[in-house]
């Protein structure tokens, strides 16, 4: 990994060192990074293998104390360069995609910690600012081989001045060092495979990041298998790992490391000479459903269980030592019986199936973001023919529910709408053969991807495995609904044209609820507007217009006194516990009780930066996108100049900034392409809202939310910088949340507002 691999004489000595961090993905990719800048003829200085003093040299620069190990670590690798090698470059990238190395054609995102990070470090531990090194973190979206040569060439063009010619012969230089370290991976590993064959022994698979092969990270923990006398293999350095057929895991496949993981997980149930250890880094949101899955698809195929050990940055080689000894003499024990291993197929993930014929057979049970959004998405579903059924708000049986039947790690909100349909299912009297259950589903690199497989395992484990599910997952890549497609062209429109509706209404209900004169009057007013909006949105856009017309009207006639002003504050975050009042202790209440008058984001904000996200690829980076993107934004422009020309005749409605206009304001802190979780949209909205007076703002995340490490708590410092003035609360949610933590918190808030 960190040894020089041959290249070519430079054709021009570039008197410059480039210094890379020993940290995050140049655990996998460090020969090609290292050959491909000593072809152009850059001196390269890597830091120091990672100890406990570089580590804590750099803990005071950590935004976020959540965050992995191996990212905490990235500020004390900078140090080493700096302070040690007084290199004169920093070369950090931030690589958001990257083609497939697998069967899987979705594997390409990259995590939103390894890619996100070298923002973190830009916003809140500048190596120029602090020391005048220049960090050189170019961003790049990398879906295919010809999207990187086009990205790295007119990045080294514009930044380091190096022609065109000299990095496509460095890249195909450094290439070939990638390839020959891939090569020699993998034939150690086919070695290390046929000596424990011959032998009839056993060898461990560590599997893990590649960034957790850090000895510092895991704890030099190979070195407690091998002095046992137990080869150790990386779950990369198996011959098959890249040709493993993963469609009948659970999961959709959206990650390269990921693939590693599950592929390995297969070859070790399926091999009688190979024992499998997952590593979990803790605080990874993405570790609690590989460990479900890898666990589940292990003992499906031949009843194997895999050792999962969780680390962060304390002393706890006494404890492992421990769980390591267990499990090698429990394997030893079972080895001991000579039974020939057993292996079966996998079986299908999804066996039950929403067909056609279901829309008019089955209820549709639909869990909530806000009980307003989950209203109205119900309404559309019914106008496609489904049998929707709105579910109530979630509250503490749902959590309960959802820390029984889901995975304790796993994120909040994948709890929260498990529970509420779980809870729904036990309580409702419903026979199996005539319900279903819907859920979201993107391909994307959030927890969200995976949470049909999380809600089937909570299905089984409750007892009701009969029941499908529905997902918006418009490529049902598992094939929970053949056939069946939530999200054509007629109900993307009619969601694009509801949901801006709902978002006009919610504005000017939190505008009038704290100044009302008759207490309860704006609540009960919209809520007959949402119903009024439900209801006509099943007979078409027209029908919903005229609702929308005159819930305007309704909410207008409420009497209201807004001669004294309350302080303002501006509540966003991930967007279930941003919106479920189940889920962040019904914190809009809270505030208008405690004399502040709220925001929130937008809904239709929030489903449209991905579409900007997308656009903006296209267009500076020229990434091989198909670009659909652009009419669904023209779309969303369309329906907001239309319906705002009803909005504005009410007194407080005020036409709103639009997304792309309001990423202006961050476009030196954040990219415009970074989509994930809420991406560059809640820095985007905090400082318009700062822009405009607001003065309080509260991010609301579930803990182990990835992307928040980066979009949220990662741009704190540096919007602070800006805005001085702005109190900036970020606050993590989980099902065992303190409400009297979360409080103290809140009026500490409250008072300085």
């Amino acid at each position: 990994m960190f040894k020089e691999y041959p290249y070519p004489v430079p054709k021009t000595e570039r008197d410059i060192t480039i210094g890379i961090p020993r940290v995050l993905s140049y655990w996998d990719t460090m020969p090609f990074w290292t050959t491909f800048f000593k072809s152009l003829g850059y001196k390269v200085q890597l830091s120091d293998e990672s100890t406990r003093e570089i580590y804590e040299s750099g803990l005071s620069a950590v935004t976020s104390d959540t965050v992995c190990f191996p990212a905490k670590l990235v500020h004390g690798h900078l140090r080493n360069l700096v302070k040690k090698y007084h290199v004169d470059h920093i070369f950090m990238p931030s690589i958001t995609t990257v083609p497939p190395e697998n069967m899987e054609k979705t594997s390409e995102s990259m995590c939103a910690v390894v890619k996100g990070y070298p923002i973190v470090i830009r916003n809140s531990d500048n190596p120029q600012d602090k020391w005048n090194v220049p960090f050189d973190a170019p961003l790049f979206h990398w879906h295919t081989k010809k999207d990187r040569q086009h990205q790295l060439v007119k990045y080294m063009e514009e930044v380091y001045h190096v022609s065109k010619e000299e990095v496509m012969n460095a890249m195909h230089t450094a290439d070939q060092a990638q390839k020959s370290f891939d090569q020699q991976l993998k034939k150690r590993g086919e070695e290390i495979l046929n000596e424990v064959k011959e032998k009839n022994e056993f060898a461990v698979v560590l599997a893990s990041r590649p960034y957790q092969n850090d000895t510092l990270v895991n704890h030099d923990l190979s070195k407690m298998f091998t002095k046992a006398g137990i080869a150790v293999l990386t779950a990369d350095s198996l011959p098959e790992v890249n040709q493993t057929e993963l469609s009948k895991s659970r999961l959709d496949i959206v990650n390269n490391y990921h693939a590693r993981m599950l592929s390995s997980a297969i070859l070790c149930a399926q091999s009688e000479h190979l024992e499998y250890v997952q590593l979990v880094s803790f605080g990874c949101g993405h570790d609690a459903y590989l460990s479900d899955e890898i666990t589940r698809m292990m003992k499906e195929i031949s009843g194997k269980t895999p050792l999962i050990l969780k680390v962060d940055e304390s002393d706890n080689q006494g404890p492992l030592g421990i769980r390591v000894r267990s499990f090698l003499e429990t394997v030893k024990m079972g080895r001991e019986k000579h039974q020939k291993l057993e292996v079966k197929e996998l079986q299908e993930p999804y066996p039950v199936k929403f067909t056609k014929e279901n829309r008019k057979e089955k209820i549709a049970l639909v869990p909530n973001t806000s009980h307003a959004f989950c209203r109205i998405m119900t309404a559309a579903l019914r106008g496609q023919g489904i049998r929707a059924v709105a579910l109530d708000i979630g509250r503490e049986e749902a959590i309960r529910l959802g820390k029984k039947y889901v995975h304790n790690d796993i994120c909040f909100p994948a709890q929260m709408v498990i529970g509420e349909l779980i809870g729904e299912l036990k309580r409702g009297g419903y026979n199996q053969d005539e319900v279903a259950v819907g859920m979201v589903k993107f391909q994307c690199d959030c927890r969200m991807s995976h949470y049909a497989g999380l809600l089937r395992k909570g299905l089984d484990s409750a007892g009701f495995s009969n029941v499908p599910i529905l997902t918006t997952d418009v490529n049902d890549t598992k094939r929970n609904h053949p056939g069946v497609f939530l999200l054509g062209v007629s109900a993307v429109l009619e969601a694009v044209w509801s949901f801006m509706m709902l978002d006009m209404l919610t504005d000017v209900c939190r505008k009038t609820r704290p100044y009302e004169i008759n207490k309860g009057e704006t609540d009960r007013v919209y809520q007959q507007c949402v119903d009024n909006l439900a209801k006509a949105i099943k007979s078409g856009i027209g029908s919903a217009r005229k609702a929308f017309e005159q819930g305007m009207k309704d909410m207008a006639a409420i009497p209201y006194d807004r001669s004294h002003l309350k302080p303002k504050v501006f509540i966003t975050g991930e967007l279930l516990v941003t919106y479920h009042s189940g889920s962040n202790f019904n914190i809009e209440r809270y505030m208008e009780e405690n004399g502040m008058e709220t925001i929130f984001p937008r809904i239709t904000d929030q489903l449209r930066k991905d579409f900007l996200a997308s656009m903006a690829e296209i267009k500076d980076y020229n990434a091989n996108i198909f670009p659909y993107p652009f009419a669904v934004d023209w779309l969303f422009d369309h329906v907001q100049k239309s319906l705002e020309k009803t909005a504005v005749l009410h007194p407080l409605y005020k036409k709103a900034l639009r997304p792309r206009d309001m990423y202006q304001g961050v476009k030196n802190i954040i990219p415009e392409t970074l989509s994930c979780g809420e991406g560059w949209l809640m820095a985007a909205e905090i400082v318009h809202y700062a822009k405009e007076g607001v003065k309080s703002f509260i991010i609301l995340q579930p803990f182990g939310c990835l992307p928040n490490h980066i979009c949220g708590r990662g741009v704190i410092k540096r919007i602070k910088e800006d805005y001085p003035n702005v109190t900036i609360l970020p606050l993590d949610l989980d099902p065992d949340t303190s409400y009297a933590n979360v409080e103290n918190r809140m009026q500490m808030m409250i008072m300085n507002s």
